[in-house]
């Protein structure tokens, strides 16, 4: 008994380009762009969008301010 197609009428779908060997697509967990740098994979977040959950402390040597002292003694 020979069976017939089983869906005639439905085109078959479109074939997928191969992704290289060992490597699985991953995305931002933000934005959703897909990750390409080692880093980025690893964490799991673009650049732009891991400079906007953690952006940088303040840079200490900038932050200057002036502050009152009492004359030395003797001068």
């Amino acid at each position: 008994m020979e069976s017939p197609e089983p869906f005639p009428d439905f085109p078959e779908p479109p074939a997928r380009p191969e992704l290289p060997a060992g490597r699985r697509p991953v995305r931002c967990a933000l934005c959703g762009r897909p990750l390409t740098g080692a880093d980025s994979r690893r964490a799991g977040l673009g650049p732009a969008c891991d400079a906007k959950l953690h952006p940088p402390g303040p840079d200490i040597r900038t932050r200057r301010h002036e502050v009152e002292q009492d004359p030395l003694p003797g001068t």
